[in-house]
């Protein structure tokens, strides 16, 4: 005897090869192999996956979900650590195959599929880049419409800011788009709310004349960290936008080190004086800088952080890097496993020149994005996982409520704070255009129907 699940299975099967391709449907056991997370912790797997290639087959796919009474959920980049990307049992809308990148003029139409290697490759050529992240295969879209933190953020904003029109697929099968002028709430919403509006299978994006930029990598001794970091906050205050200081702990051949990766993405004559004053923070053991095209220094961190590793990731949003945080963070990379880093982005300049309100996502002032990124390769991962879980409960006396959901699990009791004052809009948003809550792409604050 068939279960309920079977059946369902059954039916949407049956109504996506109605309307797709026999290549495009994937069934049963073939579907473990299909998806391939970037975490390997991830191992829910879907009981179909509709690969797609345009808003039309999205459409089919969404509607054949919900008429099979199957949960929904799409894998762009498959960056989500913690899975959320693939249901267990669901329907696995992959957009894999949608990467196509246009270029028009000092903008961008990309695919829900693209990375960010995708998008930075396209418009290289043309003397661009986009606001983009630090590892390029993550999904473009993804990172885009959960904030999008990256080098050029003082210059250029967040991602989200930079976003000019969303094509999107809603539950009940429309494909509309979304912008200031036509669904303005949805388009507000998407700025923050990621895809928990619909899918998302084209953004149009603004482009900057950043394709070249002066960047690289100084890095110190540990026992200076505490020093070299009062450093780096008495620099960034007063620093030109144009300047990007990400800073971290990793674990090398040579020992432990406070790394700090500079950017430069202004007028390149005045890049070593820039650079000097990084340099000036202390002693350095490591420097590699040159003039090198954005492009090629993203591509550069996917081998830290390659796919098919084992992922256990925790986040914070610092106001203020005071004496007692910046020491708790020397604590936490004192105790820090070998395979184990911390990473952080300083959101600044134009980022912060933007209203809480005039996008879904709130954080706007001078603030640091605290990533704590449990990692290994052998064994189960509790000593990792417990590092970061440690971390996090030390940095919440330092941290603002909520926090970046782009690095949370779904149960994560910040979600409720996640949105702040923005809360009540978004979720009238969500009850409009996702009353019976088909979409759950990334976490939100409310209880939802699964």
């Amino acid at each position: 005897m068939s279960s309920p699940a079977d059946n369902g299975v059954e039916i949407a099967v049956g109504l996506l090869h109605k309307q797709l391709p026999a290549d495009m449907v994937v069934v049963g056991e073939a579907t473990a192999e299909a998806v391939q997370p970037w975490n390997a912790q991830v191992r829910q797997r879907p009981a179909v996956i509709a690969r797609c290639r345009t808003a039309d087959d999205v459409r089919t796919a969404v509607l054949a979900a919900q008429s099979a009474g199957l949960a929904l959920s799409v894998l762009g980049g498959g960056h989500d650590w913690a899975g959320g990307a693939v249901r267990e049992g669901g329907l696995l809308i992959d957009l894999s195959a949608m990467r196509q990148v246009t270029v028009e003029g000092a903008e961008a139409r990309v695919a829900g599929g693209a990375t960010v290697s995708d998008v930075l490759d396209a418009v290289r050529p043309h003397g661009y880049a986009a606001a983009v992240g630090t590892v390029s295969s993550v999904g473009f879209t993804g990172l885009t419409l959960g904030g999008g933190y990256g080098t050029l953020i003082g210059l250029v904003g967040l991602g989200v800011d930079n976003v000019l029109s969303a094509e999107v697929v809603l539950a009940d099968g429309r494909v509309v788009t979304a912008d200031p002028q036509h669904e303005p709430e949805l388009f507000w919403g998407l700025r923050g709310g990621g895809g928990n509006f619909g899918v998302v299978t084209e953004l149009r994006t603004r482009l900057h004349p950043h394709a070249e930029v002066t960047t690289g990598m100084i890095a110190f001794g540990w026992h200076q960290a505490g020093s070299v970091l009062r450093g780096w906050r008495e620099l960034t205050a007063s620093a030109d936008d144009a300047l990007d200081v990400m800073f971290g702990s990793l674990h090398t051949p040579a020992g432990q080190v406070l790394f700090t990766s500079p950017t430069w993405a202004g007028d390149p004559a005045r890049a070593e004086e820039q650079i000097a004053r990084v340099r000036a923070l202390g002693d350095p053991v490591l420097e590699d800088i040159g003039r090198r095209a954005l492009a090629d220094t993203v591509h550069a961190m996917d081998e830290l952080f390659p796919r098919g590793g084992n992922y256990y990731l925790g986040t914070r949003l610092v106001p203020h890097f005071t004496d007692a945080a910046i020491d708790e963070f020397v604590r936490a990379g004192d105790e820090m496993p070998t395979t184990c880093a911390l990473n952080v982005h300083h959101s600044h300049g134009a980022a912060t020149r933007v209203g809480s309100a005039e996008t879904a996502y709130q954080y706007r002032g001078d603030h640091l994005l605290l990533e704590i990124l449990g990692s290994w390769t052998d064994g189960d991962g509790s000593t990792e996982s417990a590092w970061v879980r440690e971390i996090e409960g030390r940095m919440d006396a330092y941290a603002l409520p909520g926090g970046w959901t782009n690095l949370m699990a779904r149960d994560d009791p910040r979600v409720a704070d996640a949105y702040g004052s923005n809360t009540e809009r978004l979720l009238a948003v969500k009850a409009k255009y996702d009353p019976d809550g088909v979409f759950l792409a990334m976490p939100v604050p409310v209880a939802v129907p699964r």
